[in-house]
């Protein structure tokens, strides 16, 4: 009997996006969804991002800081 399984997604995920300007952003639920993304990007990538909510649905997008 084979005891190890391997398991192979068969799904890929895809964010859910909204048009803001010429970019499709990916959106946020909530504004701590947001600001969790915004330190795993500055964590991975060194990369500091803001959060904001949408001025086009009820969900937030990041955004660079300077």
């Amino acid at each position: 009997m084979n005891r190890h399984k391997h398991l192979t997604p068969s799904l890929e995920y895809v964010p859910k996006r909204c048009m803001v300007g010429e970019t499709a952003k990916i959106v946020y639920a909530t504004r701590e969804e947001a600001e969790v993304a915004a330190k795993v990007a500055e964590y991975d990538h060194g990369v500091k991002l803001g959060v904001y909510r949408c001025e086009y649905g009820d969900h937030w997008h990041l955004t660079s800081v300077e």
